[in-house]
């Protein structure tokens, strides 16, 4: 032990002096002091400002996943809507088709009541155009008759046949005038 205590004499004898009554020695001691003081509200900050990171960190993950939540309902809804679009299409298609062919029906019955009318309206106008043509036919047949029988009558009637025939037809208008 001797020897061991010799060395560190010898030791210090070189360097001129014990280690712990170095300024270094006391320079480092108080370094580490200051670091260890002052390391754990440095500490406590870092944790801190950390701590509210992973805590901002998570509410944005949190606000995120919400997002993402919402994001699967509105792409579920879009895709229900998308798929009942085939559906609301075909009904609105039926709906306009029915619509249509009703208006067809109903068109199709003003046609044909108006065609009904103007047949009725056509018969009636050739039927008037037969009475006229008839009634045309019967004046002029019967102004021919007349135009005849004068001609007829005038060659063959004598005299006397002539006197007694406005005779008869005085007769006869005042026989038609009594009974009126």
């Amino acid at each position: 032990m001797n020897t061991a205590t010799a060395d560190i004499v010898e030791e210090t004898s070189a360097h001129g002096e014990v280690f712990y009554l170095s300024a270094e020695f006391w320079v480092a001691v108080a370094f580490v002091l200051v670091i260890a003081l002052l390391a754990k509200p440095i500490i406590k900050a870092l944790s801190s400002l950390i701590n509210n990171r992973i805590q901002r960190i998570k509410k944005e993950l949190a606000e995120a996943e919400e997002l993402k939540l919402e994001a699967q309902k509105l792409y579920a809804e879009y895709e229900r809507k998308f798929a009942e679009t085939d559906k609301e299409i075909a009904r609105i298609t039926a709906e306009r088709e029915n619509a249509i062919n009703e208006n067809k029906e109903k068109r199709l019955r003003e046609l044909n009541n108006f065609l009904q009318r103007k047949q009725i309206e056509v018969e009636n106008r050739i039927e008037q155009e037969f009475e006229q043509a008839g009634a045309e036919i019967n004046s002029a047949v019967g102004q021919r008759t007349i135009e005849i029988l004068q001609k007829v009558i005038s060659v063959k009637l004598t005299k006397a046949d002539y006197n007694r025939l406005i005779e008869n037809s005085i007769s006869n208008i005042k026989a038609v005038s009594e009974i009126k």
